[in-house]
């Protein structure tokens, strides 16, 4: 439902509403529909793309009437939860992501957690009975207001939780208890305080400005603005800012975020594909910062839940006639769908997803062509190595496909020798923040990270080999050195990478290619249909 102004739209709960993607950006509009279909989602609304308009035109500062659209907002949201902003019994929590006409993943900002302070956190854990998550979520948004709202080195944050994590002898982020995230929380506190010359925001009125504020900044940032110039069909006004009550997937033993994709994205199989980690929020995933589980694990402990998952996924595969790319939470054992769009994919799977979508009559000859435009099919090839050593390492596939390169290590190193001859991006975690290093190079791989990371999904849909969670794979950047396995490598060393197995070979390796005839004559055949030869 819009607001008599057209600046803002409701969605959720009891409304049925529409969210024109030009002014309220793809991921609202489709947010909206979702909420139509019956789907599960967090209420939420959004601002209109002409309150970043305005924020730029404004000397980047948000219009006058943007804190009263947002309390109206609030209002709604305390409505449908029975939460209150602010409020120290029953706080409402919320989220505060970007959302332009187009999908550019991971190129700009989000922020979590929304509505925390000293006091809030107090009614959270009384709320949920469940302090370890309370200063969990408190901890996360100190970092993120930190790193997104006041541009703080993320190092700042991140050393000190590695420095706890390897005092107490943990892996993962979610083993560390509460007195841990608790005296984290403390700590971060101090560090906000220091860099940013204030104490960090207690007013949860003044978190969401900024929070909203920082969302708009992010469209014209170093990400979005790369994006963008790669992406030259690329056109949109700026990004709307869509806010929702939050959903927690770190708040127990069977809550956790994850992504799904209907289809296979690097190989094209009609398989429905997850990634779940439990615990986390869906950032961690997202982000590329922590590896995940696969839908093994998550069929075994939330059998109920997945079943859910594929059934709306199939939904909605059904009803845009294209395979989807999910992100989805898990809130003690309740399944929420946060986002839905239009999956990226490699080539060869574009290719394999077309014709397996015609042949089950969800497209026809024409909507079928029109899921393959700006695809280079004479340059598409299936690759089988012939020959090969013993692999030195191996990691998930995230991109089909094998190329051997040298090794580089940085975003400049690989702009700089893009000229040289082929190039492996070689990096400790799949980030947005390379998009300039995976461009440059023919293959992508990291010693951490999920397959669904938005770095991963920008690789593939550039069409380069990916492979990521390379656990033998150990970087010493401050030497331009690396290990993988027992092997030592510097910047310029040749590798090869096998996308389709996830191996690791040192050197190049002879590779086997063959054009994917059968399902390029079906491509020949639909242009004879259509009369586009």
């Amino acid at each position: 439902m819009q607001d008599n102004t057209g600046r803002m739209v409701r969605f959720g709960h009891e409304y049925r509403t529409e969210a024109p993607v030009e002014s309220f950006g793809k991921k609202a509009s489709i947010l909206a529909e979702m909420s139509s279909l019956g789907i599960p989602i967090p209420p939420g609304f959004v601002l209109n793309v002409s309150v970043c308009e305005d924020y730029f035109r404004n000397s980047r500062q948000l219009s006058p009437d943007v804190p009263q659209l947002l309390r109206n907002g609030i209002s709604f949201l305390e409505k449908t939860t029975g939460l209150s902003f602010g409020n120290e019994r029953k706080p409402l929590l919320v989220s505060v992501r970007s959302g332009s006409a187009i999908s550019m993943p991971g190129a700009m900002e989000t922020v979590l957690n929304v509505g925390l302070n000293n006091d809030t956190v107090k009614g959270l854990i009384a709320q949920t009975g469940n302090p370890r998550f309370a200063w969990d979520s408190y901890r996360r948004l100190l970092e993120s207001f930190g790193k997104t709202v006041f541009s703080h080195n993320p190092e700042h944050y991140s050393d000190p939780l590695g420095e706890i994590m390897e005092k107490e002898g943990l892996s993962e982020e979610s083993e560390l208890d509460f007195v841990s995230m608790k005296y984290l929380s403390r700590d971060y506190e101090h560090i906000f305080h220091n860099l940013s010359g204030r104490k960090f925001p207690e007013d949860s009125y003044e978190q969401l400005e900024l929070a909203v504020a920082a969302v708009l900044e992010s469209w014209m940032g170093p990400k979005a603005q790369e994006y963008r110039k790669i992406e030259t069909n690329v056109k949109a006004r700026g990004t709307a800012v869509t806010i929702q009550a939050m959903v927690f997937g770190n708040r127990g033993m069977h809550s956790g975020s994850g992504i799904a994709f209907t289809r296979n994205p690097w190989s094209g199989e009609n398989k429905f594909l997850t990634d779940f980690k439990f615990g986390v929020q869906g950032e961690d995933v997202v982000s590329g910062y922590q590896g995940s589980t696969t839908k093994i694990n998550m069929i075994e402990v939330l059998p109920d839940v997945y079943a859910d998952l594929v059934k709306f996924g199939k939904l909605l595969e059904g009803h845009y006639r294209n395979m989807q790319d999910i992100e989805f939470t898990v809130q003690e054992g309740k399944l929420y769908i946060l986002q839905s769009r239009n999956g990226k994919r490699a080539p060869f799977a574009a290719l394999r997803i077309a014709v397996d979508m015609y042949e089950e009559r969800l497209l026809d000859p024409e909507s079928a062509l029109d899921q393959l435009d700006g695809i280079d099919l004479d340059a598409i090839i299936t690759q089988e190595i012939i020959s090969k050593d013993m692999a030195i390492g191996k990691g998930d596939s995230a991109s089909t496909g094998i190329t051997s390169g040298m090794i580089v290590l940085s975003n400049d190193k690989a702009e700089n020798l893009s000229d040289e001859g082929m190039l492996i991006f070689v990096r400790d975690m799949p980030s947005p923040e390379d998009i300039k290093g995976i461009k440059a190079s023919n293959g992508y791989l990291t010693a951490r990270g999920a397959r669904t990371s938005h770095a991963a999904v920008v690789a593939r849909q550039m069409g380069k080999v990916c492979i990521v969670n390379c656990t033998d794979l150990h970087i010493n950047s401050n030497s331009e050195k690396c290990c993988i396995g027992k092997k030592e490598f510097i910047e310029g060393d040749i590798i090869s990478i096998d996308g389709n197995s996830g191996y690791v070979y040192e050197g190049e390796v002879e590779v086997r290619t063959e054009k994917p005839l059968e399902l390029l004559s079906r491509i020949e055949e639909w242009k004879r249909l259509s009369g586009r030869t």
